[in-house]
């Protein structure tokens, strides 16, 4: 896969293109249904298939918002290349982009930047300058400029009554449903961090923890314990990983702590991910390490459990 982070102004790829728009925030399973077809389409007709995307997220960049994005640009640059997507085009979004109108996004970005054969859209997409574009202009621009157009209906997720969308995955790892959230990405959330040096306090108590600063561009999880995988060095473990302030300890700066089973490596300053399975249990205040230490071997239980039944 190729991938193209650039301004409006120096993008231009010649190849017959095959495209969808959006920010596919999560890559979530109705992302993968859509994106698959694509792939699929472009082939058939002999184009190339192609993401156009912005960074940063235009919510972001109107509201200023923090901990929104489910998957950081790295996760999301992996998972396309597994699909098997030929380029992925990252658009800066900037001022200029942000001012264009429906018809300008069409003949200054899908024209005159791109080599649009075909178009594949979801049914609630919208584009230009105070979402003035949606399926019908869409429709319309195809038409008119002999490019293959066809819409995709919605994915409904098995276990929940709505339409699967980032928001709602959004929400639900806000509440500490991963679970769920998980069941509608078709994969597990995760962060990716560089191990940091913390007080060391788990070594101490026998329950040693790799720490990590939570990244503010990503949604924030509820604070709590879960059951998680951990991957480091492309090799796959099991763990649980608190995240929040540590009351029994007084801490107010959040950090998410991993205990890794059966591990015993030096990873400070590696670059690790943590998967988050299922939620175990909220964060709580302790009176001592003594009662710390009971619950830890009570999560520890829990989390082998869930882990081992393959959740």
């Amino acid at each position: 896969m190729q991938y193209i982070h650039s301004n409006v102004q120096d993008l231009h790829i010649t190849q017959p293109l095959g495209i969808t728009i959006g920010n596919f925030d999560g890559l979530h399973l109705g992302h993968q249904k859509l994106l698959s077809n694509l792939i699929e389409f472009s082939k058939n007709l002999n184009f190339s298939s192609c993401l156009i995307s912005f960074n940063p997220h235009p919510i972001t960049y109107f509201k200023k918002d923090k901990n929104f994005l489910i998957d950081l640009e790295q996760t999301k640059i992996e998972l396309l290349e597994k699909m098997g997507l030929d380029f992925y085009v990252s658009i800066i979004f900037e001022e200029q982009i942000s001012n264009f109108t429906n018809e300008e996004f069409e003949s200054r970005v899908l024209l005159s930047c791109l080599n649009t054969k075909l178009i594949l859209s979801g049914l609630d997409f919208r584009y230009g300058k105070n979402r003035s574009g949606n399926i019908s202009t869409l429709k319309k621009f195809s038409l008119k400029n002999d490019i293959d157009f066809n819409a995709e209906e919605e994915v409904i997720a098995e276990n929940f009554p709505n339409k699967i969308s980032s928001t709602t995955i959004r929400n639900l790892i806000r509440k500490g449903n991963v679970k769920l959230a998980n069941e509608m990405l078709g994969r597990k959330f995760e962060i990716i961090g560089t191990v940091i040096k913390g007080d060391q306090r788990g070594r101490t108590i026998g329950v040693p923890t790799a720490n990590l600063q939570y990244n503010d561009l990503q949604v924030e999880l509820s604070k709590g314990v879960y059951a998680v995988r951990v991957i480091v060095n492309n090799e796959i473990y099991s763990g649980i990983a608190n995240y929040g302030i540590r009351p029994t300890f007084n801490q107010n700066i959040p950090l998410v702590e991993v205990h890794i089973f059966d591990f015993n490596e030096d990873i400070y300053d590696k670059e690790i991910k943590v998967q988050f399975q299922e939620k175990i249990r909220e964060e709580i205040k302790f009176e001592g390490i003594e009662e710390l230490l009971k619950q830890i071997k009570k999560d520890i239980s829990m989390a082998r459990e869930i882990l081992k039944n393959g959740n």
